[in-house]
């Protein structure tokens, strides 16, 4: 019964592997945009995954919610799993399913910092809040008074989504164009352009 479960779970991961590989090109739809806006919602709110203390366990748990992670943790669960069984190297089902378990994890996992890192360019890491400030992008979804919009930058070579809001009271068309001036959490603090203070 196992068997059938590893074949499974290997014919799944193939399946999804190649589909994101046509689909998408360098798996850019699933993996880089994803992991993208993953990485700086999370860094710019303290770089907590990955730069600093218990970065660890908060980039594991980070990757269980990357669609890239399961692919591979399927993929290589179930060719484990099957060549355990075929070769008969274990005597004891349970230990073979939790060795094809840990392999899989382990697997999906550096497949995850993998593209991530990948994505964060030549400098190795992805966007921090200070990379933000000084980015001028295009409004999305208007900004405002009393209400949270969108506009989107361009950092460090990618392009990001982020939350904005305007503490002056005006309002920022779709279309137009701010500048980030501080970054507040996740939210972006943005000016007009025209009308954004200067750096000094």
């Amino acid at each position: 019964m196992l068997l059938n479960v590893y074949l499974f779970a290997f014919a799944l991961g193939a399946v999804l592997l190649i589909a994101s590989i046509f689909m998408g090109g360098d798996d850019a739809d699933v993996g880089a945009d994803a992991d993208v806006d993953a990485d700086a919602d999370a860094d710019v709110d303290g770089d907590a995954d990955h730069h600093d203390g218990g970065g660890e366990i908060g980039g594991f748990f980070g990757a269980l919610t990357s669609l890239r992670f399961w692919t591979f943790f399927a993929a290589t669960f179930g060719l484990t799993g099957a060549l355990l069984e075929w070769q008969g190297v274990l005597d004891n089902a349970w230990i073979a399913l939790a060795l094809a378990v840990a392999v899989g994890f382990i697997a999906g996992y550096f497949a995850v910092e993998t593209f991530r890192r990948l994505a964060a360019g030549e400098t190795g890491h992805v966007a921090g809040a200070k990379d933000y400030v000084g980015k001028s992008g295009r409004v999305l979804v208007a900004i405002v008074p009393g209400a949270v919009g969108k506009v989107r930058v361009e950092v460090r070579g990618s392009t990001v989504d982020l939350l904005a809001t305007n503490d002056e009271g005006i309002t920022i068309a779709i279309g137009e164009h701010a500048l980030v001036i501080e970054m507040r959490g996740t939210t972006a603090l943005v000016a007009p352009l025209d009308k954004a203070p200067s750096a000094d």
